[in-house]
């Protein structure tokens, strides 16, 4: 049965996040990665990703798959597996946040093959056995955005006219590149970015996440 992934912040082609991923010296000018040192950011990052993602399956990407023109990426997302859903980022120049510029990026975003985008999404996940033999496998409920509830790495509140309003759900996001899932500062949140996981992370991954570790405060 074709399985359900998210991931976020994978910056293809982005020489800060190479330097930043240890791809390149921290000590250069982070404009200066030269081509081979983004290559082998972004191959590793291709790699891991389809060790772990099958053709059939589902994959919502939460954000931040570039910064780069969508045109520049089509030697990369067409070799990524499965079914891509995009969930814009602040960088995507397809979000709406470019304006009409975001227009033309669009419809470039979605000729690589990717399948749907757009701003939030919401999606069901199945429980894990364990707690679905004791609810009847009623799904988890979740609202999916690049950006959390509030706040971020910078403590700049950016783009708050995108921000999802915390109405209880739990969210899924990205945008924070931290190196946990979770925070019990951000009750309800789950990170799935690139910098915590390093892979895509599975749907019952979210579901234990949820059932076990999740903050409730």
């Amino acid at each position: 049965m074709p399985a359900v992934y998210f991931t976020s912040d994978t910056h293809f082609g982005h020489r800060l996040m190479v330097r930043e991923r240890g791809h390149a010296p921290v000590t250069r000018f982070p404009r200066q990665a030269s081509d081979e040192e983004v290559d082998a950011h972004d191959e590793e990052i291709v790699a891991s990703w389809n060790r772990h993602v099958q053709p059939e399956d589902t994959v919502w990407h939460l954000g931040d798959l570039s910064l780069v023109a969508p045109r520049r990426l089509a030697g990369i997302v067409p070799r990524l597996n499965g079914r891509i859903r995009l969930v814009l980022g602040n960088h995507d120049r397809a979000h709406p946040m470019a304006g009409e510029k975001s227009i033309g990026a669009l419809r470039e975003t979605l000729d690589l093959g990717i399948e749907w985008a757009g701003t939030t999404a919401a999606a069901k996940i199945p429980p894990t056995r364990e707690l679905g033999c004791r609810n009847g496998s009623v799904p988890h409920r979740v609202v999916i955005s690049h950006l959390p509830y509030e706040a971020d790495h910078t403590d700049d509140p950016r783009a708050v006219q995108w921000r999802l309003r915390d109405e209880g759900a739990v969210l899924l996001h990205g945008h924070l590149h931290t190196d946990t899932a979770t925070d019990p500062s951000r009750p309800r949140q789950i990170h799935v970015g690139w910098d915590t996981w390093h892979r895509p992370v599975a749907a019952h991954e979210i579901a234990q996440i949820i059932e076990h570790d999740l903050p409730t405060s």
